[in-house]
């Protein structure tokens, strides 16, 4: 049976841009247009900026090296408050990333409503002028001349009718494992650099008498501190755009991590006083939508790095698959390539640009750009084309900037 609701949606403002997901790229996107004088709206369903950075507990900061603008400055100034470095000299403490975000988010006088759940986006012949959100004060919509989706699984740009693809050929089950993170206190001092940690767990759970999930997690310390998060928990086959699923698929990790913390602290005497703090807020979910974009990237662009007229950010990282294949990682090397903004630009769509993990790329391409310094460099660069745009009161395809992406 279905119910016929009429609502009567209240306008919450005016925007030149609204960033939907203030994670890795949406903070980039946010930052850009604040500071280009635009504005700027950025909700979030949490109460931090960061997303994976923060409430997924992601670290390292994967693929910052070398980059400009917006990936630069917040290295700089976590190192300057000696909270940069521990774990392949690229982890970082979560707090003050959250704190650096919000400081910069302000100075650029962005807009940020935390604890608000994107709902509906606003669409007319595929031309978006808005959204639809929800909050404890209730539903509202919102209106602007630029909407980024930042949502990391494209959901924006999924409810305007934007076609995307998932997984191989459509098969969900091929989507990478999911993770939870987890962090653990009172790490052994010698161990404060990071460890590969599979020989460990392994011979943990063989005493338990359990089969790893894994073959290839790791401790990752936070700087100047005597705690770490470790990656570890996957979870695999499951939808990622299944709310069913993904519950499952959290129920499952936390299994997963409760049970690796009691093996390694009752079978190995180095992590004997090891003591276990919370899992992360979020599941982190590598790979769903995928939105078929103006320009797709392929696997001939990362191997043979390409470059475009109109990129928006640099990648450096590998190919990095979590498969079940072998509970491991499928990994090989990239020839250092661009991301064109035309990969942001949904496919025959107006007013919507996508940054983040679900832009316009194969399978293979996705698990290279896929990592925080990218995404968070893509929605930057995104965001001044937009701001561009709108100052000339240009189509963005009209728009050419030059953008220095990295330092050699």
């Amino acid at each position: 049976m279905n119910i016929e609701e009429k609502l009567i949606t209240p306008i919450y403002g005016k925007y030149d841009a609204i960033v939907v997901g203030a994670g890795p790229a949406g903070c980039g996107a946010a930052i850009a247009l604040g500071r280009s004088g635009l504005k700027t709206l950025l909700i979030e369903k949490f109460n931090c900026l960061g997303g994976a950075w923060t409430t997924g507990f992601m670290n390292p900061f994967f693929d910052f090296a070398n980059k400009t603008g917006f990936v630069k400055e917040s290295v700089t100034e976590l190192k300057k408050e000696k909270q940069f470095g521990g774990f392949w000299d690229m982890s970082f403490n979560y707090e003050f990333m959250k704190h650096i975000l919000e400081k910069k988010m302000l100075e650029a006088n962005v807009e940020i409503l935390y604890n608000t759940t994107f709902s509906k986006t606003l669409v007319k012949d595929k031309t978006i002028y808005g959204i639809v959100f929800e909050n404890i004060e209730g539903r509202f919509a919102v209106l602007s001349k630029y909407v980024f989706d930042c949502t990391g699984d494209g959901n924006v740009a999924s409810s305007a009718g934007c076609p995307f693809e998932i997984g191989n050929n459509g098969d969900y089950k091929d989507c990478q494992a999911m993770t939870l993170m987890f962090l653990v206190g009172n790490i052994p001092e010698k161990y404060k650099d990071g460890l590969m940690i599979y020989d460990k767990l392994n011979e943990a759970y063989r005493r338990a008498n359990k089969q790893i999930p894994f073959k290839v997690p790791y401790l990752i310390p936070v700087p100047n501190s005597h705690f770490g998060v470790i990656q570890f928990t996957h979870m695999y086959e499951y939808n990622p755009l299944n709310t069913s699923d993904l519950t499952k698929a959290t129920i499952e990790g936390r299994q997963q991590l409760i049970d690796a913390f009691t093996y390694l602290k009752k079978y190995d005497e180095e992590f004997k006083d090891l003591e276990l703090i919370t899992s992360s807020s979020v599941l982190g979910v590598r790979e769903s939508r995928r939105i078929i974009g103006e320009y797709t990237l392929n696997i001939d662009d990362i191997l043979n790095g390409s470059t475009f007229f109109d990129a928006v950010a640099y990648v450096t990282f590998n190919v990095d698959i979590h498969a079940k294949t072998n509970n491991g990682q499928k990994c090989f090397s990239v020839k250092p390539y661009e991301i064109p903004l035309r990969s942001l630009i949904p496919n025959g769509y107006k007013g919507l640009i996508v940054a983040g993990r679900c832009i316009s790329g194969s399978q293979e391409a996705m698990a290279s750009y896929r990592v925080t310094g990218n995404c968070a460099q893509m929605g930057e660069n995104a965001g001044y084309y937009v701001a561009e745009a709108l100052k000339q009161n240009k189509d963005i395809h009209d728009i050419s900037l030059d953008i220095k992406l990295f330092e050699n």
